[in-house]
């Protein structure tokens, strides 16, 4: 679930413009708009979050405003039967163009992004270690080399990172999918990284992993020179999974991946290279060797073979049995 049906609940017309605005900026679609002073029921359109921006009032408590208190007995009872989330927040305190209103549009937006997300891994399993396979030129054909040698059900989440234009991100989805027993998909906002799938990176979009293990999709293009960036996809990784972290360069042209190797060591994680003579271009692992932070090289079945031994002593499990060939 990428896009989300989100309704709002406001008391003017300022606040809906703002909110509504907000809501599309984020990729959601606007599901349902009820101005308090009109509303008299929770509409019964399929929702999957509530935003309630109104403006509470104290005298309402001392029945001194009937028409208060009834705006706030709706809203009570709105809480009190909604099944879906609720973002609560209170924007009249701001005058519009204030440095307060711009930051609470900051905020709202950064929540508006995590949405997907926070709903997402209500229903998702996340996955506790997370692998990037990162590669350039010869990329494609030896990281599903790699993956067909690859056990099924190591527990592991893969995000994959490629030099190439976004247009072949379908090619690479279907190729990925194919080659053993771990399904391909592209990065979307809010998505789970989950164990036993491949979430890919586009070039198109910058892609940030968040603390909770879920993606952040950007319309901010790839900063310095690779798009998408391996080096940035590996210093996020880095922070975030720490110890529970690797990253395998494959064959390809450039450094891109060398210096972000570094923080993926210092943090505790592996760093493995393909054997540079088995490269159709070996200088993105030659480049990763230079940095002392690797730990393993091997040809795509031998890294295989290495992660699936690598994860049993980890995980302490029974010897895993691989694909013959």
């Amino acid at each position: 679930m990428c896009a989300l049906r989100v309704g709002i609940l406001v008391d003017s017309a300022t606040k809906q413009h703002y909110l509504t605005g907000l809501v599309t900026q984020a990729g959601h679609q606007l599901a349902c708009t009820l101005l308090l002073n009109t509303a008299s029921s929770p509409p019964k359109t399929p929702l999957d979050a509530w935003i309630i921006d109104v403006t509470a009032d104290q005298s309402a408590k001392t029945e001194q405003d009937e028409t208060q208190l009834a705006h706030e007995q709706f809203v009570e009872r709105l809480l009190e039967t909604a099944t879906v989330p609720v973002i609560l927040s209170d924007s009249s305190e701001y005058s519009e163009g204030s440095e307060g209103h711009k930051a609470w549009l900051r905020r709202m937006t950064q929540r508006l992004q995590r949405l997907s997300g926070d709903i997402n891994l209500q229903q998702t399993e996340r996955a506790p270690r997370l692998w990037v396979l990162a590669a350039s030129t010869g990329g494609p054909a030896a990281v599903k080399e790699f993956l067909s040698y690859l056990p099924a059900e190591l527990g592991i989440a893969f995000v994959y990172v490629q030099h190439i234009d976004a247009h072949y991100s379908t090619t690479l989805i279907r190729m990925m999918s194919g080659a053993g027993h771990y399904p391909a998909a592209l990065a979307c906002q809010g998505a789970v990284l989950q164990p036993d799938a491949i979430t890919l990176i586009s070039a198109e979009r910058r892609v940030d992993i968040l603390e909770n293990g879920t993606l952040l999709v950007s319309e901010k293009p790839w900063g310095g020179c690779y798009a998408p960036s391996i080096d940035q996809v590996v210093a996020n990784v880095a922070r975030i999974y720490r110890e529970r972290s690797g990253l395998i360069v494959f064959t390809g042209m450039g450094d891109d991946g060398a210096a972000s190797a570094r923080l993926i060591k210092q943090q505790g994680g592996q760093v493995w290279v393909q054997t540079p003579t088995s490269c159709t271009s070996s200088s993105m692992p030659e480049a990763t060797l230079a940095t002392e932070s690797v730990g393993f090289s091997g040809t795509p079945k031998e890294l295989a073979q290495q992660l699936a031994t690598f994860t049993r002593g980890s995980r302490g499990h029974q010897a895993i049995k691989l694909p013959n060939h």
